[in-house]
């Protein structure tokens, strides 16, 4: 490979087997993008972080770097369900015979993808590190913590959940009480249904010892809330409830007091007209009667069906409901976390004089905190287009 691309950052190939090939005649780690046509990140990372030369100069010295197309014609998908990638972008780094040495999801700067390499590049740091320690039978506490957050990062889920039931089996009654198994359980967030948590569920009173009354049935609750929800969302998707609706009836059995509250819920996301097409007007009927009548139980509740409306509307007061219901939470709980989504809304429906107003109390948040700005001044920025496009 010749230097003369180098000043444009990385240089990519697209094809993975002979760049594997290449990596190990070079003793190199072949370094791969997955993306895929629709994600927004993915376009960004390849418009302003690859291009740099400081990334360039780094990435062309260390690895060969491919990039891996995961809604394609076929190649790509095919390579996508191979290596499990649940989340775009993915970036990983694979040895010559193609085994993952390290992997994450999400579009870091360019500081931080150098970074990323280094840590992939460090036998002490990458996953493949954690993996062998794991392996070898390292079952420290603050070793797991780091095991397990590590696999989450890289949304290699289903290996967190194998390894972590697994690990939970072989516990004795007052070790998988404890309150740092439960944590564990959190980290990589064990499902209703599976077996940990349905010993969970069985053996409560020796959580509430460990963990708190408090805390042992709000993760409960919380934990069916959007199972089940993730499940009904992803029914719609492929026009196919089967799971959802069994599922549902399991949860009604364990007779649960909040499983009414959950069925409203769940019933305002069925917004179809007569004609069977989506209709905004219905959802935002439901929604404004729900929330008045569970909207103080979970803050969630409010945040959730405004997202959804965003995705439904789109005009000068199309969504007014959803502004209306914002607005009372935020009056209720001004919590800095909720304004995006009062943002969002307030974008969706041409307000934006008062976007604005959001944006600069998120930016202001953000410099106190110390935090970049950089999505908030994109956000603002789409104000100032929007207003040029669309006129107000």
């Amino acid at each position: 490979m010749g230097h003369s691309g180098w000043s444009q950052g990385i240089v990519f190939h697209t094809n993975l087997e002979e760049s594997l090939k290449e990596a190990k005649q070079q003793k190199k780690l072949v370094f791969v993008d997955f993306y895929t046509s629709w994600c927004g990140p993915c376009k960004a990372l390849s418009a302003n972080v690859f291009p740099q030369q400081i990334v360039g100069d780094f990435y062309n010295e260390k690895f060969i770097s491919v990039k891996i197309q995961c809604d394609d014609s076929g190649y790509g998908v095919a390579l996508g369900k191979q290596y499990k990638v649940a989340a775009y972008p993915t970036l990983m780094f694979l040895d010559g015979n193609g085994d993952i040495v390290h992997s994450t999801a999400g579009a870091p700067d360019a500081q931080g993808l150098i970074e990323l390499g280094k840590t992939a590049l460090d036998p002490q740091k990458n996953q493949l590190s954690l993996l062998k320690e794991w392996d070898s039978g390292n079952r420290e506490e603050a070793f797991m913590r780091k095991y397990f957050s590590s696999l989450m990062r890289a949304y290699q889920n289903a290996k967190a959940h194998d390894d972590f039931e697994q690990y939970f089996a072989t516990l004795s009654k007052a070790e998988k009480a404890s309150s740092f198994t439960f944590e564990l359980m959190q980290t990589v967030k064990e499902l209703p249904f599976s077996p940990a948590f349905d010993y969970l569920e069985q053996n409560k009173a020796d959580y509430y010892q460990t963990v708190g009354k408090g805390k042992v049935d709000s993760t409960i609750a919380k934990s069916y809330l959007w199972y089940l929800k993730n499940l009904q969302y992803g029914g719609m998707m492929n026009k196919d409830l089967t799971e959802f609706n069994t599922k549902l009836a399991q949860f009604k059995a364990k007779n649960y007091p909040y499983y009414d509250e959950y069925v409203a819920f769940y019933d305002v996301f069925d917004f179809k007209n007569s004609d069977n097409k989506s209709d905004a007007e219905i959802f935002m009927t439901k929604g404004t009667a729900f929330l008045a009548k569970y909207g103080l139980n979970n803050d969630d509740y409010t945040i959730s069906l405004t997202m959804m409306l965003a995705n439904l509307i789109w005009g000068k007061d199309k969504g007014v409901a959803g502004i209306e219901w914002m607005e009372r939470l935020v009056d209720r709980n001004p919590d800095v976390r909720y304004l995006d989504s009062y943002f969002h809304i307030l974008f969706r429906n041409l307000r934006w004089d008062q976007a604005l107003e959001v944006a600069q109390r998120i930016k202001e948040e953000q410099i106190k905190q110390n935090r970049s700005t950089k999505d908030i001044d994109q956000k603002i920025q789409s104000i100032a287009d929007a207003r040029l496009k669309y006129g107000g």
